[in-house]
């Protein structure tokens, strides 16, 4: 398992046959896939939902790290930056491009704006 406390999200490992009443479905990685202009969805629970699927449009792939209230601080990375009004408790969330292949995970959102700020994949797939 890898947990990341800056960013809001774990990597889990588990064996998917032991999952007995869940079904079983794999989500396609794609770093090239996150490109401006691309549709997205971002499949997760914002703001407490049980499940919510939001849309957006890539508007940046070389964002700064965001500059956020709290203990977020980040300068090691670049983001994505989209329109998506994403909340609180879609962190870690796959942000998954028209093909339903993840292109990146959602990672935090700027109060008063639609914006979302997403971490590439290009650093997490091997």
């Amino acid at each position: 398992a890898y947990v990341d406390p800056i960013h809001d999200f774990a990597f889990l490992r588990f064996d998917p046959e032991s999952l007995r009443r869940t079904p079983k479905s794999a989500i396609e990685l794609d770093p090239s896939g996150c490109v401006v202009g691309e549709e997205i969805r971002v499949v997760g629970n914002d703001n407490l939902e049980k499940l919510q699927i939001l849309s957006g449009t890539v508007a940046r792939v070389d964002r700064n790290p965001p500059d956020l209230a709290g203990d977020f601080s980040d300068e090691n990375t670049f983001y994505v930056l989209a329109g998506s009004g994403t909340r609180g408790g879609s962190s870690g969330s796959p942000v998954l491009n028209k093909l339903g292949r993840a292109i990146a995970i959602n990672a935090a959102a700027m109060d008063g704006t639609m914006h979302a700020f997403y971490l590439p994949l290009h650093r997490v797939k091997r």
